[in-house]
């Protein structure tokens, strides 16, 4: 047999997980619903995903309409996508940035830049101010110099190139991810967002624009895939995108993965994903922080047969 394979985990990730779930064990189906969970994932251009089967009559096996084709070559796109148990939720397929591109985001963010520098310095004036007060009332030494910096609150870009905070800013949270929340908010007002620790979700200021529109951020643990419902959805968009065989050229691969989140997910497949977390919560704090128990499909419906009522789970099925 294959082994399992599962995501490696430090005793700082055990404890973290550990955490996460124990903080969120009262947390029933309802609650979840609140959530919008998101990711991204990389696509391999000419990989295959998952075993596939057919019907085919004994003298059919290289018919074109069965043959499963392969190419060779590499290289890839990042995918992002969000969704909540009511509604599918917008995607992104990141694109290489222009010369032209990466200058205007340049200026766009030295613009930001001059808005910001003079809030920060007045509080950098006032709290230096007050400490060198505090300290004693003629402080000695060499007198505080006001410096526009990364310390002091200047955003910067120190990626040579791919997605960082200021991408994520301008192509996924202003125009897409904050908007869908606050459509969600409508008729969910408690609903949060999901995101995890990447560089490009956890800089400052993110969390600072998510605060002025009003959007609350759920934060995740690290190397936990059983515990975001989009990591299954990655599974199922990668084989869906193959299974005849993986598109030939990029072009391809972008309109397979556009039509499969648009037209082909359905939200009943979502919400079967979001119905497992409660489910791996309270593994997870039964193996405190790991990750060895099975997951998926057949073990949720071993484990909770009969619950199921149109599509929906009971809503005392997870309660503790």
């Amino acid at each position: 047999m294959k082994p399992t394979t599962k995501c490696g985990l430090t005793d700082e990730m055990r404890a973290a997980r550990l955490k996460f779930c124990l903080d969120h064990q009262d947390w029933d189906l309802e609650r979840w619903k609140d959530v919008i969970f998101s990711d991204e994932t990389a696509v391999v251009l000419g990989h295959r995903r998952g075993a596939v089967r057919l019907w085919r009559a004994p003298d059919e096996g290289l018919e074109k309409t069965v043959i499963r084709e392969r190419w060779k070559g590499y290289t890839e796109f990042m995918f992002w996508g969000c969704f909540s148990y009511d509604r599918k939720g917008p995607c992104h397929i990141w694109k290489q940035q222009t010369v032209a591109q990466k200058k205007k985001d340049d200026l766009d963010l030295a613009e930001v830049n001059t808005l910001l520098e003079p809030i920060a310095k007045a509080e950098w004036e006032l709290s230096t101010g007050v400490r060198r007060i505090n300290l004693r009332r003629n402080p000695g030494g060499k007198k505080p110099q006001w410096r526009w910096n990364e310390a002091n609150g200047k955003l910067i870009r120190k990626g040579k190139g791919g997605v960082d905070f200021w991408r994520h800013y301008k192509e996924i949270m202003i125009p897409k991810f904050i908007p869908f929340a606050k459509e969600c908010q409508k008729s969910r007002p408690s609903t949060l967002i999901q995101e995890d620790g990447a560089p490009a979700h956890k800089h400052h200021h993110q969390a600072t624009v998510y605060a002025l529109h009003d959007v609350v951020r759920l934060t995740w643990p690290g190397n936990s895939p059983d515990l975001n419902a989009t990591e299954p959805g990655w599974w199922w968009m990668k084989r869906r995108t193959t299974a005849r065989g993986a598109p030939k050229t990029r072009k391809e691969m972008e309109q397979a993965w556009l039509k499969a989140w648009n037209e082909e997910l359905s939200q009943e497949q979502i919400q079967r994903w979001i119905e497992r977390i409660p489910i791996h919560i309270q593994e997870i704090i039964a193996l405190e922080g790991g990750n060895e128990y099975e997951e998926g499909r057949k073990y949720f419906k071993r484990s909770f047969a009969g619950l199921r009522v149109k599509g929906k789970l009971s809503k005392h099925t997870y309660l503790s």
